[in-house]
This record gives C-alpha cells, structure tokens and sequence, in this order.
C-alpha cells in the first residue's frame, strides 16, 4: 500500500481526529452531538426544577393545612374545657337540688304529719256528713292550705328534675359532638401528617435529584470545554502544518524552477497510464456478511435518542471491508467506540466501522473498496455485530446518501 502526499496525510489526520472528537457514543449507538446533550440536560434539570416548585407550593399548603388542624385544636380544647366548666356547674347545681329536694321531702312530710288527722274516720265523716257547714268548709280550706305548697314544692322539684335531665342530655349531646369532632381532627391530622411528611421526602428527593442533574450538566460542561480545547489545539496545528505545507511546497517550486533554468529542456515523456481502477474483491459481503439489525434514524431504546449509523448482526469475527477506497484517518481504540477505523473518502465522505475485534489497517494506509479492515466484535453485552457509520463532514447522514454505499450495499 503507498502512503499518500505527506501534507494530505496530515491533514486528513487531523479531520479525522475532529470528527471523532465532535461525536460521543455509547459502546453500541451514536449519542447525540454534545451541545443537544447539554441543552436536553438543561431541559431535565428545568423540569426537576419545576417539580420542586409544585412539590414547595404543596408542602407549603399542606403546612398551612396543618396550622388550621392545629388552630382547631386549640378551639377543640377550648369547648372541652367549658364543657367541663359547664359539667361542674351542673354537678354543683345538682348538688343544690338534691339539697333542696332533701328539705321539701322534710317539709312535705312535716305537712302531711300535720293533715294526717283530717284524715281520721271521725273528721271525715263530719266533712262528708250533714254537719255544719261552715265549720266544713273551714276544714276544707285548712286542708287545702296545707297541701297547696306541698303540690307547689313537688311541681318545682319535678322543674327542676326536667330541667336536670334536660341539662344532662345537652352537656352528654356536647360531649359527643366533641368527641366525634376530636376523631374527625386526629383523622386530619394523620392524613395531613402522613401527606406532610411524604411531601418532604418528595422534597428532599427531588432536591437529591437536582444535584445530580445538575453535577451531570457540570460534567457534560466540563466535556464540552475539553472538547473544545482540543478542536482549538487541532485546528491550530491544522493551520500551522497547513502554512509549513504551502512554505515547503514554495520552495520546493523555487528548487525546481531555479534546476530548470541552469538545465537544458527535457526531452518530452510519453503521457503516463491511467491507474487501474479499484476491484471488488469477491471474497465477501460488503461491509460485512451478515443482516441489519437496526437503520439509521430508527428510535433507540433510550426513547427520544435516534440511531445514527447502520447496526449489523453477524457472525462472530466477521471479516469487515471498505466500502469505498480511501485512507484510514484513524484506527485505534476510542473511547466509546472501542476498536475502530475510520476511512476518509473523496467528496468529504468519511465511513466509521466501531466495535471491532481486532484491526488489519493502520493509520495512513491506502485501502481499495472490498479490502479487508479489521473483524467485528461485540455491540451488545452478548451481540456480535458491527456499528458502521457515515459521516459528510463532521454530520452523521443517511448511507443511501452516499453513492458509494448504495453501489455496494444497496438502498
């Protein structure tokens, strides 16, 4: 294989190495450009935010919910004790009461001793008989007298045993009330309390995740600048070996003209021949023997991620080619990539064949379409396969874009 023009190498050298700087992929996809991953970042991390935001608001109402419950609490208390206050009054009235009662039983009894004789067999027959009439009547309003406050003391006794009763039965009504109020609060306050305290945890957990959105930002910032760092460095010394290239080339031209005026004409050369085009060989599929297990664009697994090169499933070791003639650019391990090589194509086309097993190029070799580059290896925890991609310019496309790949492999 004959190496290509020393400044073309170089060049083609430093390409290459951009284009795999620009591009970071997972051990068997392509991941998105670095700048998306840092803008979808941002995206994650704004939304995290905005839960928080929800997550805050909701603690916050659920801790003005519990200064409520705790507000009724106290209200809860308060009633509790005036019904206790309302509970001694009424003890203390019913201690009245059975006190007063005690002196009308005493007075009832000292009255009925004394209507007692009016009853007697002799005085109630002068009363029934046809005795006087004046002196009955007498008896009559002696008796009534007598028993007037006896009827009065009872109906006031059964007053104020109603009135008892009735007192009962509105501080027992109160009680329940209070009772079944205090259940409905304590089930409020479990409730609240459980809500309150999940809401912290959601919190604490969203403030967890945060850190670690935004450490994966810091991360991919940190990424991005290296990245950056090293684009500026190769750039640079793409230039510098760009103006070394055209200062050697002028001299180089300087030499040549200086020979051909101290020199006489050259005798005219034939016209040289036209180099062979390159072959197929026929000695295997291209880019490899095998089926495709997954087109560029497809959706991968991750979800919003999209495939971004061809997926082959094949059997193990497979013999991989070139699709077209080229040079490698690249053929080593990559980070992310594992073993890989990398053609650099005509119409600034570069192919990429990732995740091989072992490599049978080196960089700046000169490859013909069909040559045998390097065997596959494994894309998956236990998948053998190869991940080839296309590339115009440092931008991943469609392979049946590239001529190339359609005259070899097909649309």
């Amino acid at each position: 294989m004959n190496p290509p023009p020393a400044g073309t190498f170089g060049r083609a050298i430093r390409l290459a190495i951009l284009a795999a700087l620009t591009t970071f992929a997972p051990p068997v996809l392509a991941e998105e450009p670095i700048q998306e991953r840092i803008e979808a970042q941002r995206g994650v991390i704004e939304s995290t935010e905005k839960q928080r935001i929800a997550a805050r608001e909701s603690l916050a109402a659920l801790q003005k919910r519990m200064a409520f419950l705790e507000e009724k609490t106290r209200e809860l208390d308060a009633e509790r004790k005036d019904l206790e206050s309302r509970q001694q009054t009424l003890d203390q009235r019913e201690a009245e009461l059975r006190e007063g009662l005690a002196q009308r039983r005493a007075e009832l009894e000292h009255r009925l001793q004394a209507a007692y004789p009016l009853t007697r067999g002799s005085v109630l027959q002068a009363l029934l008989g046809d005795g006087d009439a004046l002196q009955t009547d007498r008896d009559l309003h002696y008796l009534r007298a007598l028993i007037r406050p006896v009827e009065q003391a009872l109906q006031a006794l059964e007053a104020q045993r109603a009135q008892l009763a009735e007192n009962r039965q509105a501080i027992a009504k109160t009680d329940r009330e209070l009772g079944e109020a205090g259940k409905r609060l304590d089930r409020h306050y479990q409730d609240v309390g459980s809500n309150l305290t999940e809401q912290q945890r959601l919190l604490a957990s969203l403030g967890e995740t945060l850190d670690e959105q935004q450490q994966t930002l810091k991360n991919l910032l940190d990424r991005k600048r290296r990245l950056d760092r090293e684009v500026a460095a190769a750039q640079k010394a793409a230039e510098a070996e760009a103006e070394a290239e055209r200062r050697r080339a002028e001299r180089e031209q300087a030499k040549k003209q200086a020979k051909q005026d101290r020199s006489p004409p050259p005798k005219e050369s034939p016209p040289p021949k036209a180099a062979p085009s390159a072959q197929v060989r026929d000695d295997g599929s291209i880019p490899i023997a095998g089926r495709i297990e997954r087109r560029f664009g497809e959706t991968l697994p991750q979800g919003r991620l999209r495939n971004e090169g061809i997926i082959f499933h094949v059997a193990r070791a497979s013999a991989v080619r070139a699709v077209d003639a080229g040079h490698v650019a690249f053929a080593g391990r990559l980070k992310g990539w594992g073993q890989l090589v990398m053609l650099r194509h005509d119409g600034d086309f570069l192919s990429l064949y990732a995740h091989c097993r072992s490599l049978d190029v080196a960089k700046g070799d000169r490859v013909a379409r069909g040559d045998r580059l390097c065997t596959s290896g494994i894309i998956d925890a236990d998948q053998e396969g190869l991940y080839v991609e296309v590339r115009r310019g440092n931008r991943p496309i469609d392979p049946d874009r590239w001529p190339a790949w359609r005259k070899v492999v097909g649309g």
